[in-house]
């Protein structure tokens, strides 16, 4: 994992405008949709984006960073037609994770060799399936089969992110994938007007940003 002084003082700042701009998200979280709003949430990420770019990490990092900056400018506007254009953005970047995470990988071999990559791979299998079960039967209309689908490829995600030796990474796929779950209990399961809405949708936000964050900072 990179450090603070082995950041250039362009990467510094990157790092500490897109941690001033989440904050600053977190503490809109449950203002009215805007476009200021919007920007703060989108921006963000896209620094990350940009900060991958700069440190010359992997263009499979870079691009699905940049994705995730279009599904969140998506997601930050309700209804349907927004949630499902943020959802295929996410969906197209984790399939650029998969193919960054299976090129520095060692394979499945790697997910067997060790007892915590085992159980961290059944935990998510099982999490996947409890998903499956309990969230999926109860959307309706045209969003069932495309979270369904995003569900399978984010456990993909994390089975890929098993197979390297970047525990800072691995941590960071983890926490990210536990915020699409923590999104979909609020966003599907949670009454409208319930008093959990509101720690559950600044826990997506933390999981989410930290998440995305820890994976920039555990790829060299």
């Amino acid at each position: 994992m990179a450090t603070v002084d082995s950041l250039t003082a362009t990467e510094k700042t990157i790092v500490v405008v897109s941690l001033s701009l989440a904050f600053a998200y977190a503490a809109k979280i449950r203002a009215q949709p805007s476009h200021f709003r919007m920007i703060l949430k989108a921006a963000s990420t896209a620094l990350l984006s940009l900060l991958a770019t700069v440190s010359g990490k992997h263009w499979q990092l870079s691009t699905a960073l940049g994705l995730g900056a279009i599904g969140d400018a998506f997601l930050a506007w309700p209804g349907e037609t927004a949630f499902l254009c943020g959802l295929g953005s996410f969906l197209t970047a984790h399939v650029f994770y998969i193919h960054l995470f299976l090129a520095i990988g060692g394979g499945y071999e790697v997910i067997v060799s060790e007892a915590w990559r085992r159980l961290l791979a059944t935990s998510m299998m099982g999490v996947a399936a409890v998903v499956g079960m309990v969230l999926v039967p109860r959307i309706d209309g045209s969003l069932r089969w495309p979270v369904a689908a995003y569900s399978v490829i984010s456990l993909a995600v994390v089975l890929a992110v098993l197979t390297t030796n970047e525990q800072w990474t691995v941590a960071g796929a983890v926490l990210f994938c536990l915020s699409d779950c923590v999104l979909g209990t609020d966003e599907f399961l949670v009454e409208p007007q319930s008093t959990h809405r509101a720690w559950m949708q600044h826990a997506v936000w933390a999981l989410y940003y930290t998440g995305q964050f820890l994976i920039v900072a555990g790829i060299d």
